[in-house]
């Protein structure tokens, strides 16, 4: 992709954005100094770091602000990890004739939920732009935490027989951007978005955990690819088991969109070892955030290798592969 432009579905999360990230991360790797493929690294001293960028459009949406966003982004980066939200840094890039007031309102939002998860400001950076360099406002958060589990947590972990559980409903974040966006009025429908920690805290110290990822953009649908293409194996779900609510199946319906690759920023997948997950599924369900936590599938040895497969409500069965294109842009 050398000589193509890159467009809005280059940052959709899904088959695009892996595109662009390899071909960007090629300098690095040719010099043996790539990065792990995971939403934080692990660094020596038992450390993981994670870096995000945030441009949510609307900058405020039902459920929360892109300075909850940014925390809640960082945060849970490190969370599925096993890492502990320690540290946090922000940078600033605003654009000239920015009410002051607007962006004190997000440093506020996002001090509330560092204070709520015992992380603190360590770092940051502003610039101001002339008017058109940036559209408003974007903010920039970096993290790190110590990692908290017995072994690193990773990908590579998954086994044949794991079972896939999803902590929460899907989609919320991605449908309550839409709604905003479309002017569309949906009763009850909020952003999931929410620090991960306190939910995924009481877990860390099961042996059978293989690997967690937060569902942010490209939703549950791209995560699981991504696991699926990284070992070569196949993850089978169940429809019926996975958690939707009437808010957003019903918005995805009127739009046409597919709740699986809905953006989430409160819910994370997680594989665990045979025999763990209904004592895994039991301690998430004790948190407010994690009441509908449920095992939507398993990982298996068996063809299509490297795929996700779904069994329909109907009995059939279709894969799900990673979206191609833009669903809605500026999502986080």
């Amino acid at each position: 992709m050398t000589n193509d432009p890159i467009t809005l579905g280059h940052g959709s999360g899904g088959r695009q954005s892996a595109e662009l990230v390899s071909f960007l991360l090629e300098s690095f790797r040719k010099r043996g100094i790539g990065p792990e493929m995971e939403d934080a690294a692990v660094i020596p001293g038992g450390y993981a770091f994670t870096v995000d960028g945030f441009t949510v459009s609307p900058r405020k949406f039902p459920g929360g602000d892109i300075g909850h966003l940014c925390v809640c982004g960082c945060a849970n980066d490190l969370a599925v990890r096993g890492a502990s939200p320690d540290f946090l840094g922000i940078s600033l890039v605003i654009e000239e004739g920015f009410p002051k007031d607007e962006a004190a309102g997000y440093m506020e939002s996002a001090a509330k939920t560092c204070g709520e998860i015992g992380m603190s400001l360590a770092a940051g950076d502003t610039k101001v732009v002339p008017v058109g360099g940036v559209e408003g406002l974007i903010m920039t958060g970096c993290a790190v935490g110590r990692i908290q589990t017995p072994s690193v947590l990773s990908s590579s972990n998954l086994q044949e027989g794991d079972s896939i559980i999803v902590t929460t409903s899907i989609g919320r974040h991605g449908a309550a951007i839409a709604a905003s966006r479309f002017n569309l009025s949906v009763d009850g429908l909020e952003s999931d978005c929410a620090p991960l920690w306190p939910a995924l805290q009481p877990i860390l110290a099961e042996k059978g955990l293989r690997c967690m990822r937060d569902c942010t953009r490209g939703g549950l649908g791209t995560v699981l690819c991504e696991w699926a293409e990284a070992s070569g194996l196949h993850i089978s779900l169940e429809e019926d088991a996975i958690p939707l609510n009437l808010q957003v199946r019903s918005l995805c319906d009127v739009l046409g969109f597919d709740p699986m690759y809905m953006a989430c920023e409160g819910c994370a997948a997680i594989a665990v070892a045979p025999g763990c997950a209904e004592d895994i599924v039991r301690k998430l369900r004790e948190s407010p955030l994690c009441t509908e936590a449920t095992v939507i599938g398993r990982v298996l040895e068996g063809e299509p290798s490297g795929m996700v497969s779904l069994r329909t409500s109907i009995g059939g069965e279709r894969l799900v592969d990673m979206p191609f294109g833009e669903l809605l842009p500026r999502i986080c």
